[in-house]
């Protein structure tokens, strides 16, 4: 038997009757909580009778409580006017009301017959008292049987009272004096005593299952990208930011998108309906990304067409984070330079486990007059085995307009297959020319989302911006 079982049945053994569970509790020096769990187990036992009863009373809320102690709005309203009428706010001010009582004095005293008003003049008319004040006043005496117009105002409520009654069975006075008591911890006392010697204690099962400890995290995917820009910064990265709304400039021409590109249509990019168009302040550049467009640069023909400024002053969602390559680059830099960013980008897509509408990118530029593409295709299989944790990569020659050479990287995603995770290439002559940069610049955008999936061990992209709780307390870090 356990040490509190033992407990409550000697303390129930000296009552020759049934006993109140308070006054059973207080007997026992025990908490009423762990009286009535104990109890229960006496009960399947056989060792203790128990009765349980609940009954309803009345009892008055905290406002009711105030109104019986002080006057009703109303009646505190009508106390202070006379026959004589008088405005609004000085009989407010006579009777003491709040701002919430006034208009809690108006409804019930007009309700009651008791005012009448006009032209913003109150006068009292009669102060009968109301049903409402004859209950807080039975409240009071303890002779509260209808509580009707009480509980309509909210001014009583009622509460459930659930009472116990145990008495101890005849299995209960013979376990008393047969079965030993269970200790339940060893003591200090009993290893200077030595008691524990002879002391029997309670076994414990080690299997029994217990309710998960649901302790508060960070996002998995915060905590990966937490991670990313760590690892990104220890390679001796800085980061860099840029806005979501972007001007075309930025995001396609800067970067020798040419005009006529389908991926300028709708169907590619989000175009902001209000305001439609914004400013660039960079007057060179402007001048010399058209110049790039219509006659060429650093040896080349340009893309030959009439170069619309109209068209890169229009606002959209960024579709790419080499847009802040690209600001970057054209506010003058000073090699050996190594920059990324991650940041949220957006494109008209299907969407399906590998595609959504919005999606996180990691821009990465590495300037140096040493930089070439085999030193790129190294950046990038490094980053996605140690940085990503990709099982295995490849790569795919590509095209891009404002890289070349081009190439893209695949990723194997367990469960799924290979995927394409990202575009890298050497930014084109006459891109860098136009921003005012002569030396090599290699350059990648990589689906991070993706490569998350394959860090967090997730088949669905969607997954990563779900806010199925059940999901975010097993989605492991990464």
């Amino acid at each position: 038997m356990k040490e509190i079982e033992h407990r409550i049945l000697e303390a129930l053994s000296k009552h020759k009757t049934s006993v109140d569970g308070q006054k059973l509790a207080q007997d026992a020096k025990v908490s009423y909580d762990a009286l009535m769990s104990v109890l229960s187990a006496l009960e399947d036992q056989g060792f203790a009778y128990v009765k349980r009863s609940s009954s309803k009373r009345l009892e008055l809320t905290d406002e009711g409580k105030t109104y019986a102690e002080k006057g009703t709005p109303e009646r505190r309203l009508v106390d202070a006017l006379s026959k004589k009428p008088v405005a609004f706010k000085e009989a407010f001010k006579s009777a003491g009301l709040s701002v919430q009582e006034e208009k809690i004095a108006l409804v019930w005293a007009k309700k009651n017959g008791w005012i009448s008003m006009e032209k913003g003049l109150m006068a009292k008319v009669s102060d009968v008292e109301s049903e409402t004040e004859k209950q807080l006043k039975q409240a009071l005496e303890g002779k509260l049987k209808d509580a009707g117009a009480l509980l309509a105002r909210k001014l009583a409520e009622e509460v459930e009272e659930k009472t116990v009654s145990t008495s101890i069975s005849s299995n209960g006075k013979k376990a008393l004096t047969q079965e030993s008591v269970l200790a339940s911890q060893l003591t200090p006392e009993m290893l200077k005593t030595g008691s524990w010697k002879n002391q029997e204690f309670r076994s414990y099962d080690v299997d029994t299952l217990v309710s998960p400890v649901m302790a508060g995290k960070k996002h998995a995917y915060q905590e990966f990208l937490t991670k990313i820009r760590d690892k990104l910064i220890a390679l001796g990265f800085q980061e860099a930011h840029g806005p979501l709304v972007e001007l075309e400039f930025w995001n396609m021409d800067a970067l020798f998108m040419a005009q006529d590109h389908p991926a300028r249509e709708i169907h590619d990019v989000f175009l902001v309906e209000d305001p439609t168009k914004g400013e660039i302040l960079e007057k060179q550049v402007i001048e010399q990304v058209q110049k790039a467009h219509e006659e060429g640069l650093a040896g080349s023909k340009g893309w030959r067409y009439t170069w619309d400024p109209e068209i890169a002053l229009r606002l959209c969602l960024r579709s790419q984070t080499t847009a802040v390559s690209s600001r970057t680059l054209a506010k003058g830099i000073k090699p050996p330079l190594k920059m990324f960013s991650i940041g949220r980008v957006f494109r008209p897509d299907e969407i399906d486990w590998s595609h959504f509408i919005e999606f996180n990118q990691c821009e990465g530029i590495v300037v140096d007059e040493n930089m070439s593409f085999r030193e790129l295709l190294g950046y990038l299989k490094r980053f996605a085995v140690e940085v990503f944790h990709a099982e295995d990569v490849k790569f795919a020659p590509s095209y891009f307009p404002f890289t070349e050479p081009s190439v893209e990287l695949y990723a194997k995603i367990p469960k799924r297959g290979w995927a394409e995770v990202g575009g890298a290439g050497m930014f084109r002559p006459e891109m860098l020319s136009a921003l005012d940069v002569h030396v090599p610049v290699l350059a990648w955008g990589l689906g991070i989302d993706r490569l998350a999936m394959l860090s967090l061990g997730i088949t669905d992209v969607r997954e990563l911006f779900s806010s199925n709780i059940g999901f975010l307390r097993e989605a492991k870090t990464a």
